[in-house]
């Protein structure tokens, strides 16, 4: 079975870990506590969220309440120091900016993704779409066999929707 680790559990993070874990991922989501005030679900992401909440089963994903303090991508996965051990995953969602992942050594991520590692908070504030970035995310992991073709369609997917997206939430002067 294919394991994630989700750094986060807002909106995005929990719409990761759901739609992944019913697409029968092994998931555990970080949580660090911050509790935010709810965000309003309309448009695109209201859509979203019914498919997601339309689930044909119980889900169940780990939690937990621990810090990351390395990443390091190997071929086939994603090694995740903790601050008492070290655990693999096949692939690492970071649905928060506070997980800083794009500033560990040897990511050097200049897009939402890549070695295994999905910088989803980068393409939700891109977008302002985090839900439908999150089952996009989802989507593409179960279209294709290799991380990095899923995440390259997951940008290519979503990148013509920024423009748009930006453009609709610009007032009009």
């Amino acid at each position: 079975m294919a394991t994630a680790l989700v750094v986060g559990a807002g909106v995005s993070g929990l719409a990761t870990a759901l739609r992944l874990a019913r697409s029968e991922w092994e998931v555990v989501v970080l949580d660090h506590g911050s509790c935010a005030a709810p965000l309003p679900v309309r448009g695109p992401d209201r859509h979203a969220a019914r498919r997601l909440a339309a689930l044909p089963c119980d889900l169940h994903y780990e939690t937990r309440h621990d810090s990351v303090m390395a990443l390091c991508p190997d071929r086939f996965g994603v090694t995740v120091t903790f601050p008492d051990h070290d655990e693999w995953f096949d692939i690492v969602v970071c649905a928060q900016p506070c997980c800083q992942a794009e500033r560990l050594p040897g990511l050097s991520l200049d897009a939402w993704s890549r070695d295994h590692v999905a910088l989803l908070y980068r393409a939700v504030q891109d977008t302002q779409l985090p839900l439908c970035a999150a089952e996009a995310l989802a989507d593409g992991l179960d279209l294709h066999r290799d991380d990095r073709d899923a995440f390259s369609w997951w940008e290519s997917t979503l990148r013509p929707h920024t423009t748009t997206v930006r453009r609709s939430f610009t007032r009009a002067g």
